[in-house]
């Protein structure tokens, strides 16, 4: 929570003299060396040739998903105040956790439908004009 929060508003301030897509190239790029540092000092990469391909399309999806999504919040992040666009984008919680409901046939609680409407609730209320 601290560091994507922190995140956010880095990106923001480091757009200031940039384009959005150069901005997302250097923080993916960031990403990708420290992401690929971080399974070579724990030994995983061993285990990518033990990936079969159900699960290589699922990961390959993933990062489909992740690249659009990232293009688009960099977007908006360019065009639109960082606490707004923080705002909408964990309101895609709402979407994972009926996506979570419907295909991985995990249980809709009391309390995380409250939770779910208090969220939804509350993005609502922010970016209400």
């Amino acid at each position: 929570m601290l560091t994507g929060g922190v995140a956010m508003v880095f990106a923001k301030m480091g757009m200031g003299s940039t384009n959005e897509h150069v901005a997302l190239v250097i923080r993916t790029s960031v990403l990708l060396a420290m992401v690929v540092g971080n399974a070579w000092y724990a030994g995983a990469l061993k285990g990518l040739t033990a990936i079969n391909n159900k699960t290589l399309l699922w990961l390959v999806l993933a990062g489909l998903c992740t690249a659009v999504y990232w293009i688009l919040y960099f977007k908006a992040l360019k065009t639109a105040n960082v606490s707004v666009v923080a705002t909408i984008d964990r309101a895609g919680i709402i979407v994972t956790v009926l996506l979570s409901y419907f295909i991985l046939k995990e249980p809709l609680t009391p309390r995380l439908l409250l939770g779910m409407g208090t969220i939804l609730a509350g993005t609502l209320i922010l970016v209400w004009k």
